[in-house]
């Protein structure tokens, strides 16, 4: 969510800005928008779901048609652009190692990174809930699950968090390591945004379901929990 923070100018603004405010909290404070604004303002993220909750809609997105159609959609294009990427950026495709030496680093650093990657789901996980994630290889997913009930907010966080930080840390990687190396980070790379295309579809999901909804991604499946008034 972007937050524009408006500053008032001079005394006439100031004024202005505090009508303002006064009327949106009229508003706020009246409505059913409001009430659900400040129902989500007071969620948290817990161990335990809370008694007026029931479940709202489950969704394995490994088994669903429509998700894994676009889990595997973007993976190939996103897969397919890194590729058309390559002469554009004028990647250095040859290095002192030989071909099997670059292949074997290159597999090697792959499995690493897929292992790297649930461990910071994991990580942002028991950072939010105080909740232990569990780890899972289903082929040809590896997944990090969590008994925890997670509010849309944090859920968003904890999906995005590998796709977002490590995809910094490679692209810095792909123009600041020596020659050698360059092929091989900027294949981590690709398959860091590729390989996330199932937390992008997830991220679609949670965002669409209602603001006081809390979410439960075990790793097989993910449940929405909604309050019974909705």
């Amino acid at each position: 969510m972007i937050r524009f923070d408006a500053r008032t100018v001079g005394g006439a603004f100031s004024a202005m800005g505090s009508a303002g405010s006064g009327i949106f909290a009229t508003a706020v404070a009246t409505s059913p928008e409001g009430d659900s604004m400040r129902g989500e303002a007071r969620l948290r993220s817990a161990a335990e779901l809370p008694a007026d909750y029931r479940i709202h809609r489950t969704v394995d997105l490994g088994r669903d048609r429509k998700f894994s159609f676009a889990v595997q959609g973007i993976f190939a294009v996103v897969a397919g652009v890194a590729i058309a990427a390559v002469p554009l950026l004028d990647l250095p495709l040859t290095s002192s190692w030989s071909s099997v030496v670059t292949v074997a680093v290159t597999l090697l650093a792959c499995l690493v990174y897929l292992a790297v990657h649930e461990v910071t789901h994991g990580v942002v996980l028991q950072l939010l809930t105080r909740v232990r994630p569990t780890y899972a290889v289903r082929f040809p997913f590896v997944t990090t699950g969590n008994h925890a009930y997670l509010t849309r907010r944090d859920t968003v966080l904890v999906a995005s968090a590998p796709s977002i930080l490590w995809g910094l840390a490679l692209l810095a990687a792909v123009f600041t390591l020596p020659t050698d190396y360059r092929l091989t980070a900027y294949v981590l790379t690709a398959l860091n945004f590729a390989g996330s295309a199932g937390d992008y579809v997830e991220v679609f999901l949670i965002a669409r379901q209602p603001p006081t909804a809390l979410v439960r991604d075990d790793g097989d499946k993910v449940r929405i929990f909604v309050p019974q008034s909705s």
